[in-house]
């Protein structure tokens, strides 16, 4: 006997609002299930892609790489989220690659399964409501870049790429570095005073927030 999906986080998918409950699990139960153990490139940046991604367990990064071959990490993704519904929706290539972290499952939809299932007016106005949520994160990024020092701006960076569930950031010093636009040596020691502080715990590879709420700047 096959257990039940239970869909969670995606029945309050914002790509799925003004749906009733029976018409969200109609839809998701027609979408194809992936679970993936270890880190995988679901969308890649520069290719088209004939399916969309709607996260149901554990995080995906968005990662763009420049011309000169530098990777930035942009977004982590967490359940609810949904990836790469502009580039399938629209043919046009990937802005940037989608690389999903151990242990997540997600489910994939084609754009014609999307329209299959949410009427034209309601799919153009829940991608709209995406896009405005992205555009306002970006907005942020931009002033936490030009209007806060430095020790603010990692504090900000760290709070971002973690959640109340998942405290555990996969970034190098040097991307941090890069990120924050200082030396690895003054990251080194920004990371060090947050560590003896108690807001953080460092671990190989990892950065562990300890105290989330410390960490929080309004922007």
């Amino acid at each position: 006997m096959t257990t039940p999906i239970e869909y969670g986080p995606l029945l309050d998918c914002p790509l799925l609002n003004g749906l009733s409950l029976e018409q969200k699990q109609d839809f998701l139960a027609d979408c194809t299930l992936q679970r993936i153990e270890a880190p995988t490139d679901i969308l890649r940046q520069g290719e088209t892609t004939a399916v969309m991604y709607l996260i149901l367990r554990g995080r995906v990064e968005v990662i763009y790489l420049d011309k000169q071959g530098n990777a930035a990490v942009l977004h982590v993704a967490g359940p609810g989220e949904v990836l790469g519904e502009v580039e399938g929706l629209s043919g046009t290539t990937c802005s940037s690659s989608c690389r999903t972290l151990p242990d997540a499952v997600v489910l994939a939809a084609s754009s014609e399964l999307l329209l299959k299932h949410i009427p034209p007016a309601l799919l153009l106005r829940n991608s709209a409501a995406i896009m405005q949520t992205r555009l306002t994160r970006d907005n942020e990024l931009r002033a936490i870049a030009q209007f806060f020092s430095v020790e603010e701006r990692l504090r900000m960076y760290l709070y971002q790429f973690t959640t109340e569930k998942h405290r555990e950031a996969r970034l190098s010093q040097s991307y941090l570095a890069s990120m924050v636009g200082c030396s690895r040596q003054t990251i080194n020691k920004l990371l060090g005073d947050l560590r003896r502080d108690g807001v953080i715990e460092l671990r190989r590879g990892v950065i562990a927030v300890v105290d989330r709420e410390r960490l929080k700047i309004e922007v």
